[in-house]
């Protein structure tokens, strides 16, 4: 029908999917499974920046600490940068005022009419990466996969996508962008350790801490409260910290072992060059504190009650600084070899 084409078949995006919990290169691989290509979600997640990445609001607990748009000064860069890495071309329509619901439904139509799911910021829940597949209603209606599908009642019998009709509405929903025809090779080494350093070195960009300067406002912010014990944190406040307390320990939990595993791939290519696995020993060491160190502390990785009342005690938080300082010399460490390898490629 003219006004209505639904992509059947689309690797489906979810949490866990892949082995991984970011979901920009979640989609980013399950769109290029179904356009054919053949794409490891450890590339996947090195080649946008993801992996690197690792940002803290230093004026507010922020449940969007850990969102890929921070990895770097410009929130475009790291989808921009994923897509090309593919060697594709990319094209962004980034929400604001100059760009009208008609201009977003021509850019849909247009690429689903090509048979090219595209990816959109939203529009189910938060603004995170989710996957349109379809369109009703010559655009007024949307159907796709988002990781955040327990916002919505309908489902498309057929494939399970969601069905949106008020997704322009929505203010989670902030633009599309497309994997476009192949116009050249995937990045090599080189450039993925370029856009690596760019992501992980410490600096400032408005209220955020970003790279290895996160780190410092992580600790600060749960120490900050140390004689009273986040007494006197409200119970929302209290949620709110064990949210950015989790999102920061899975940022960087999947960021790091995919790192790792990007850098123990190179190793194994090229055993004569000993800095690939010296950087993949170094953010393995990251993981391997979260889940052998902060997770104990804290009593599981889970967010419940037992997690929040650890939290709440300054012992248990000053425990986990120790922990950040090991983690941060980890990444200062990873980084300082990365610049080195960088030198003789």
């Amino acid at each position: 029908m003219a006004d209505e084409k639904i992509l059947r078949g689309v690797p489906k995006a979810h949490y866990g999917a892949f082995g991984g919990i970011t979901p920009f290169p979640i989609c980013l691989k399950a769109v290029s499974d179904y356009l054919g290509d053949e794409l490891d979600y450890a590339y996947a997640s090195v080649a946008c920046g993801g992996a690197f990445r690792f940002a803290w609001n230093t004026a507010e607990w922020c449940g969007g600490n850990v969102d890929v748009m921070y990895a770097y000064d410009d929130p475009q860069r790291p989808f921009r940068q994923g897509i090309t890495a593919l060697g594709r071309a990319c094209e962004i329509l980034w929400r604001d005022e100059s760009v009208t619901k008609e201009a977003c439904k021509a850019f849909i139509k247009e690429q689903i009419d090509m048979g090219r799911p595209v990816i959109s910021l939203g529009p189910v829940g938060p603004p995170e990466a989710g996957i349109l597949t379809g369109y009703r209603d010559g655009g007024d209606t949307l159907l796709g996969w988002s990781l955040f599908q327990w916002d919505i009642k309908t489902f498309d019998k057929e494939e399970g996508y969601f069905i949106s009709d008020t997704w322009w509405d929505e203010s989670g929903f902030l633009g599309v962008m497309s994997l476009g025809d192949i116009t050249g090779p995937r990045y090599e080494t080189k450039q993925i350790l370029c856009n690596a350093i760019a992501a992980l070195e410490g600096r400032r960009e408005g209220d955020h801490a970003k790279g290895i300067a996160a780190y410092g406002a992580w600790k600060a912010a749960l120490l900050a409260a140390e004689k009273n014990d986040f007494a006197d944190m409200p119970d929302w406040g209290q949620s709110i910290a064990m949210m950015c307390q989790g999102d920061a320990t899975d940022c960087l939990i999947d960021g790091r072992k995919n790192a790792c595993k990007y850098f123990r791939a190179l190793a194994e290519r090229h055993p004569e060059e000993p800095l690939y696995a010296e950087i993949a020993e170094q953010f393995a060491i990251v993981a391997s504190v979260i889940h052998h160190k902060i997770y104990k502390t804290l009593g599981g990785h889970e967010r419940g009650k037992k997690q929040a009342g650890a939290l709440k005690k300054i012992k248990t938080r000053q425990k986990i600084g120790a922990c950040i300082d090991e983690m941060k010399a980890a990444d200062e460490q990873a980084l300082a070899l990365m610049k080195e390898l960088l030198t003789k490629l």
